[in-house]
């Protein structure tokens, strides 16, 4: 999804939640998954507002989210959130709950963020492998 203003955005949390839920495998943490995406969203319509790309797909087992915007950047120094602050968590929320998480931000140009979600696919019924006799 590539949309002109990263408001458009907003209703991709849910859209995204039920792509992956069709193959993910039950101990996928699906909620998770759903809060990184808001999270990431939140920021590019706070932060980056413009032109902004999501991209979700599954890389074997794994699902691997790609959010870019043509912002000001992410500064690669980031100062711990104040616990008592109603923002300034976000990042720090995602890194707490996914399991990898890549940022890539150029000052003035933008940021691309690659997530690799609490989530994995479920191996299906026709690919098990037989046990060895």
């Amino acid at each position: 999804m590539v949309t002109a203003d990263a408001r458009e955005t907003v209703h991709s949390r849910r859209a995204i939640r039920r792509f992956l839920a069709v193959e993910a495998d039950d101990g996928s943490d699906l909620d998770a998954a759903e809060l990184i995406v808001g999270e990431l969203i939140a920021n590019v319509v706070r932060y980056a507002p413009g032109a902004v790309g999501i991209h979700v797909s599954w890389e074997g087992e794994e699902a691997i989210l790609i959010v870019a915007d043509r912002g000001p950047g992410i500064p690669p120094l980031r100062v711990v959130p104040d616990p008592i602050a109603s923002s300034g968590r976000g990042l720090w929320l995602i890194q707490a709950l996914a399991p990898s998480v890549e940022i890539d931000a150029v000052p003035g140009h933008g940021t691309r963020v690659v997530v690799h979600l609490p989530v994995h696919r479920a191996m299906p019924a026709n690919t098990a492998t037989a046990p060895d006799m």
